[in-house]
């Protein structure tokens, strides 16, 4: 399937203009509805890398199904669609678009929110996903990233939760993939975890771990980047224990309870945490049409010492900006990845270096051998005579003898002095810009890393940068990827000169595929090659 790009029309109406997000179902674009002359948002289902015609077939059915269970939703909490469209063979979803940032953008840039906020957020999405649940949809995929917060204007602080992506509306055909794990790992409910059949009390749960994030700067079962290592700790129910929940302890426990059965209805959430946020002389029906600008407080400290046993750091980890200053120092030096064989598309193995620049090296050799001949000549007089030189550094000829007698106490000549010569003014060299890293790079030093898993992780490992290889030993990280059948990369969306991309990740362990969008970070080696530092799902 190909990415189309800005200027694409959608079915011949919707006018692709930039890309605003996406996830594992696929990309989001802002688009223009040259129809009815409005902004909207689309977007474009991507399908798994390598999956079969039939389950092409399926997954195009789905969508379209899709599209006619959100059009049930109507609701102000809730992102409406407009209309499901096929655009070549692939299908689109055409949805209202709210200018905005998401609560997971929220979070991981500013720190947590204060337990009334977070009581009036969770009040209007349960508000939402009880109309929902009244017309027999789950949503199956309530997390932070699925909750929109307006920006500017009228728009500000309006709370909305989108992407029914993964909804399943009750007595419609299921056409998931048989073996296909879908929603996030760290906001499945523990029986969705195990595998069962999601119901409205899953969405309970997911909902109570949203607020908990917003909270306490993490999930309830932690934030590892191993999806599938979370997966077995949110299916055993062993959860952190909310520690600055304030008022929102109780509910939070009750919406968390392992047992779907003893968590309560979605309206019942609904109602206390509206009492919550309203306070003991607010109008509680007022909250769930109130706007939520939010108001962030620090990051907590860790609630639990960091795990050793993944293979990648907590997503909001970032690596350094890329500055002038002297770079820290370098890791030892990688091993050469070996290429897989039979690989299609770019030649891999080979880490991919970049270009360097002659002229600025070649100046600065230039400019050394022409100070170090300067110095030469600066420390000998024309006499052959001895030179001192003052604290400032510069040369100070002898002192001349008694202009009537020499040393002997005779008449002579004095001998001529030699005026102090400085070194030509050199003008500094030229300067050349460096590099740009370019899209292209990044995706092939992506390739390079992923064609040598799961079968040669010990190579792959010395294509990581120094955060990966602080957050797992090269032991823990080589048994890691030896669990999996089978690890593919799909397409990789990157931008010249960012070190930044997103993929589509496919594993394949004991049968079962785990689909997952991944967010990487780069860092550039000395040689300048370029390193995977961060790996994380989104």
């Amino acid at each position: 399937m190909t990415s189309p790009g800005p200027g694409h029309r959608v079915a011949g109406r919707y006018r692709l203009l930039s890309r605003i997000g996406g996830g594992g179902m696929g990309a989001v674009w802002l688009a223009t509805d040259e129809r009815l002359g409005r902004d909207v948002a689309v977007k474009q289902v991507v399908l798994p890398v390598g999956v079969s015609p039939e389950a092409a077939a399926q997954q195009h059915a789905r969508t379209m199904r899709e599209g006619r269970i959100a059009a049930r939703v109507s609701h102000p909490h809730a992102i409406a669609v407009y209309d499901v469209v096929d655009d070549g063979g692939s299908p689109w979803l055409v949805m209202e678009h709210l200018p905005s940032r998401s609560l997971a953008d929220v979070l991981s840039s500013a720190g947590v929110l204060p337990v009334q906020q977070v009581a009036q957020i969770g009040a209007q999405l349960a508000d939402a996903l009880t109309a929902t649940h009244a017309a027999g949809i789950v949503h199956r995929d309530v997390k932070p990233g699925n909750v929109l917060v307006g920006q500017g204007g009228r728009l500000e602080g309006l709370v909305k939760i989108t992407d029914f992506g993964i909804s399943h509306a009750t007595g419609d055909v299921r056409l998931t993939q048989t073996g296909m794990v879908t929603g996030t790992p760290a906001f499945l409910s523990p029986e969705v975890a195990r595998g069962e059949e999601p119901g409205p009390a899953s969405d309970v749960w997911s909902l109570g771990a949203t607020l908990f994030t917003a909270l306490e700067g993490d999930p309830p079962f932690g934030s590892s980047g191993n999806s599938l290592e979370l997966l077995h700790r949110v299916a055993a129910g062993d959860a952190d224990p909310p520690v600055r929940s304030g008022a929102l302890t109780g509910p939070l426990q009750r919406m968390l309870a392992p047992d779907p059965t003893q968590r309560p209805e979605m309206s019942r959430v609904r109602d206390e945490l509206a009492r919550i946020a309203a306070g003991s002389d607010g109008d509680v029906t007022a909250v769930l049409d109130a706007r939520t600008p939010l108001t962030t407080v620090p990051l907590p400290p860790a609630r639990s010492a960091t795990r050793t046993d993944v293979p990648v750091p907590p997503p909001r980890t970032t690596a350094p900006p890329r500055t002038n200053a002297q770079p820290p120092p370098s890791p030892q030096p990688r091993p050469v990845a070996q290429p897989r064989p039979a690989a299609a598309g770019p030649q891999v193995g080979a880490r991919p270096t970049r270009r360097r620049r002659g002229p600025v090296v070649a100046a600065v050799v230039a400019l050394v051998a022409l100070l170090a001949a300067g110095g030469v000549w600066l420390g000998t007089r024309d006499s052959g005579g001895p030179t001192t030189a003052d604290p400032a550094g510069s040369s100070t000829p002898a002192p001349a003898p008694d202009p009537t007698t020499d040393g002997a106490g005779q008449e002579s000549t004095p001998t001529p002095t030699t005026e102090p010569t400085t070194a030509p003014t050199t003008e500094p060299p030229p300067t050349t810009e460096p590099d740009v890293v370019t899209a292209d790079e990044v995706a092939a030093a992506l390739a390079s890393y992923y064609a040598l898993l799961p079968e040669d992780p010990q190579t792959a490992y010395g294509l990581t940068g120094p955060q990966l290889q602080d957050a797992a030993s090269r032991g823990n990280y080589t048994s890691f990827w030896r669990r999996f059948d089978d690890v593919v990369l799909g397409p990789v969306s990157a931008t010249d000169g960012s070190l930044e991309a997103t993929a589509q990740v496919t594993y394949v362990e004991d049968g079962e595929q785990l689909v997952e969008q991944h967010r990487f970070t780069l860092v550039e080696a000395p040689d300048g090659s370029l390193l995977v530092d961060l790996d994380v799902a989104v």
